[in-house]
């Protein structure tokens, strides 16, 4: 299993996936020179989708990055926020908000190279809240077990 990651002047590195996501991103940061420096890196695919690996740092990477595909190395730098443009900190509402990041891929002339390619970031998906009890409501309104029911049946 490995991916193919392009950066720089049209430089391709051959990539093992199969680690945790941390790892990988500090063997491409070293393997591209960057290693001693403060870079944020992430990958995107030739469609330019984000795969935002900083979050998820301790899964394994092939559960995010599929094998054999080409991505592009990312520059992922946070916006800095002014705190004179939120109103509700302003009003006492200490709520922050999220933080917003920039990225600029590390490839050169990548224009040329992948005419379809435009950075976005995925959707935030809602989690659904999972079910945790197993009871239903009766049609009297009252909460009872399923084994409470087959119980009273029996009888």
């Amino acid at each position: 299993m490995f991916i193919t990651v392009k950066y720089g002047d049209n430089k391709d590195l051959i990539c093992n996936p199969s680690c945790a996501v941390v790892n990988l991103l500090n063997n491409i940061k070293r393997r591209c020179g960057l290693g001693n420096s403060n870079v944020v890196l992430d990958l995107s695919d030739e469609t330019g989708l984000v795969k935002d690996l900083d979050i998820h740092r301790r899964d394994y990477a092939s559960k995010h990055l599929f094998s054999h595909k080409t991505y592009i190395l990312v520059q992922k730098t946070t916006i800095p926020v002014d705190p004179s443009e939120n109103p509700d900190a302003q009003e006492g509402n200490l709520s922050p908000q999220p933080p917003q990041y920039n990225f600029t891929p590390l490839l050169e002339d990548w224009q040329n190279l992948f005419p379809e390619y435009k950075l976005h970031i995925p959707e935030a998906t809602k989690k659904r809240k999972a079910r945790t009890a197993s009871k239903s409501p009766s049609p009297a309104g009252k909460m009872t077990s399923k084994s409470k029911r087959k119980s009273k049946i029996r009888k």
